[in-house]
């Protein structure tokens, strides 16, 4: 497994792996430790989206972060 996590991409979560991480990254969901998805967090500013890099789950509310430069998360609450 290329992450810590099981990481899935787009409105039909398809599953990501080493071969299609380049064109899926980064994931839209992670599953959390209660085997929900956690969805990925947008900010917006001036009428843009940018990137968190922040997963939430909406059943437990656990947040995940990605580690910068690897394709392996932590959690931070």
């Amino acid at each position: 497994m290329f992450s810590n996590r099981e990481c899935f991409w787009g409105r039909y979560q398809i599953p990501i792996n080493q071969f299609n991480q380049k064109h899926c990254w980064p994931p839209t969901y992670i599953r959390c430790d209660c085997s929900e998805l956690a969805k990925h967090q947008y900010c917006r500013k001036n009428g843009h989206y940018y990137d968190t890099y922040i997963w939430q789950c909406s059943n437990c509310r656990n947040q995940y972060r990605l580690i910068k430069g690897t394709t392996n998360f932590e959690k931070i609450k």
